[in-house]
């Protein structure tokens, strides 16, 4: 079905897709308000037609043309296709469900060693224009010795509180910040959960406090509007959310999230559900 989108879009996603630009922000996708019902928390559960299911079937089409849409066993129940909205209790916490306090910039899933490629993020209601907060590490300054630093397993991410079936170690596996091409790394951060590893030394601690700081510095806010989709390279960019106020009344900030693999092969036998693309709870690999 994917292969059936618009030409000019599919050399869009393609040229994203081989590029490794960091974001891409589709608009211009039909969403009637109206018909959508209410914002969770208040609606009990997403209608099986309608509106909403409409808005999913685009998404799902869209993220598979990148790649294979995944979710993980231990989150959300595994549904494919997840609520991003305030939750009420949730409001000063490091949980996609906050709304007062800051989301702070990461990586999606960054403790995981499956975590996924792209995330992409269609939004239904905005009202307020809350700006999710976006950096390429393309575009961070790193001097040698700090990058030599971070290309080392000398760091743990723990996984946040809505994450921790999806792991049974009993203390996250040493990673590095940077891997892959060392002109284009890929990149691996979590700040809010993210510490050096017993045995990285002060140098490390000192390393990963000046690339957090770096990222700080050149954060970029995006504010996504209903009817359109920013799609993140996982593996080349950190995204975050500014502070807003929740309303609880049905109208609140309301996003669709789709995670997307490039590659099913690297999850080979740690698969589970219909047909195989939620990646189990318990894994335990060695990390990329």
């Amino acid at each position: 079905m994917s292969q059936e989108l618009p030409v000019a879009l599919r050399r869009t996603l393609v040229d994203f897709r081989l590029s490794g630009d960091g974001g891409l922000l589709l608009a211009g996708l039909p969403i009637v308000d109206a018909d959508l019902g209410a914002s969770p928390p208040v609606m009990s559960a997403p209608p099986r037609n309608g509106e909403l299911a409409r808005a999913d079937a685009m998404l799902l089409l869209i993220a598979s043309f990148l790649g294979y849409p995944v979710s993980q066993a231990g989150v959300d129940d595994g549904h494919l296709v997840r609520h991003v909205s305030p939750l009420p209790g949730h409001e000063n916490t490091q949980l996609g469900s906050s709304s007062a306090g800051e989301l702070m910039w990461h990586n999606e899933d960054a403790y995981h060693p499956l975590r996924p490629d792209w995330i992409c993020l269609l939004c239904l209601r905005n009202p307020d224009g809350t700006a999710t907060s976006f950096a390429r590490i393309d575009d961070i300054p790193i001097d040698d010795s700090t990058r030599s630093l971070l290309a080392r397993p000398l760091f743990r991410i723990e996984p946040d509180s809505s994450n921790t079936a999806s792991s049974t170690a009993a203390e996250p596996p040493a990673v590095a910040v940077l891997t892959g091409d060392p002109s284009r790394p890929f990149v691996r951060l979590d700040p809010a959960f993210m510490f050096r590893a017993s045995g990285g030394g002060d140098e490390a601690a000192a390393a990963l406090e000046e690339v957090i700081k770096a990222v700080d510095q050149r954060l970029q806010d995006v504010s996504v509007a209903p009817g359109e989709i920013l799609i993140i390279d996982n593996l080349r960019a950190v995204h975050g959310r500014r502070p807003f106020s929740a309303r609880y009344d049905g109208h609140d900030r309301w996003l669709r999230i789709v995670n997307v693999a490039a590659d099913l092969r690297r999850s080979e036998g740690f698969r589970t559900g219909d047909h195989g693309r939620a990646v189990v709870a318990e894994i335990e690999l060695d990390t990329r």
